[in-house]
């Protein structure tokens, strides 16, 4: 066999040589050919497509970074209402047949609320709580022709959260607190496109999942405390999302096809700004 290919190859490179001229080739020769890609994209995605609806359960690791989240209180003294901080949770969720994940999240967060009352500027900074939520996504459609899939994804999240010093004024003034109280409870229904992107690599191939989405969410920001020397009451009076509507964009990574993980990055603008990473092992 060996022998007939150098046999082939010489004979190849002498016909090559008497034509006296050199073959150049189309701007084609320098990719792969559409059909041969194809073929392969469509080999890979079978594949995939049989290896996650084999996995029934993931568990994933997120980090969220709020730089602003606007609030609107409904006491006309509230002015300047808002949330900044960071959150960090473990995502356990089921997959079934690649069409519904149901998921549970349980962490904690380091959250600063602040807000304007009696011409006061307040900072409520509380220690490291319990955070628990949960949700459900579901397939909507996929287009055959182009690979886009829609899904929607809504989740519910309770926050409570302990303190007992609350900031007047900036660190100028530190005020002992009484009666406090700090709860947030968040819901959110999001609906996504998104298409998966395979990269040739040989063995080592990989794929990516960017997206992008619309959200509506809302909030139930219950934060409250007495001032122990005043006597005087400062509520955020059951604050809600200024803006409800929102955008997310977003990109899931798996580095090769056999990983039992992915990364994925996260941006949200409009109704809050925040960017979120996340790790998630599936079993």
């Amino acid at each position: 066999m060996r022998k007939n290919i150098i046999i082939a190859i010489i004979l190849s490179l002498f016909f090559t040589g008497t034509s006296f001229a050199l073959t150049v080739g189309g701007p084609a020769d320098m990719s792969v050919p559409e059909a041969s890609l194809f073929s392969k994209s469509k080999a890979v995605n079978d594949i995939l497509d049989s290896y996650e609806s084999g996995v029934d359960m993931k568990a994933g690791f997120n980090v969220e970074f709020i730089s602003k989240k606007k609030l609107r209180a409904a006491s006309p003294d509230d002015t300047n209402v808002r949330i900044e901080g960071q959150n960090v949770d473990l995502k356990i969720s089921a997959n079934y047949m690649r069409a519904i994940e149901p998921y549970v999240k349980i962490g904690t967060s380091n959250l600063k609320v602040k807000w304007e009352q009696h011409s006061q500027n307040i900072i409520v900074e509380p220690q490291p709580g319990f955070v628990l939520g949960g949700g459900l996504k579901a397939k909507l459609w996929e287009f055959a022709s182009t690979g886009i899939r829609l899904t929607v994804d809504g989740q519910y999240k309770d926050t409570q959260l302990d303190f007992d010093k609350a900031k007047i004024d900036g660190s100028t003034a530190t005020a002992s607190a009484i009666n406090e109280t700090f709860n947030i409870k968040e819901w959110q229904i999001s609906l996504i496109a998104s298409k998966k992107i395979i990269f040739p690599m040989g063995m080592q191939d990989c794929y990516a999942v960017p997206y992008m989405g619309v959200t509506y969410s809302d909030s139930d920001v219950n934060v409250h405390f007495t001032q122990s020397t005043s006597g005087l009451l400062y509520s955020t009076y059951n604050a809600s999302d200024k803006n409800t509507a929102g955008l997310v964009f977003g990109c899931d990574i798996i580095p090769s096809l056999l990983s039992w993980y992915l990364f994925s990055v996260e941006l949200r603008l409009v109704n809050e700004t925040a960017f979120t990473l996340s790790g998630t092992m599936k079993f």
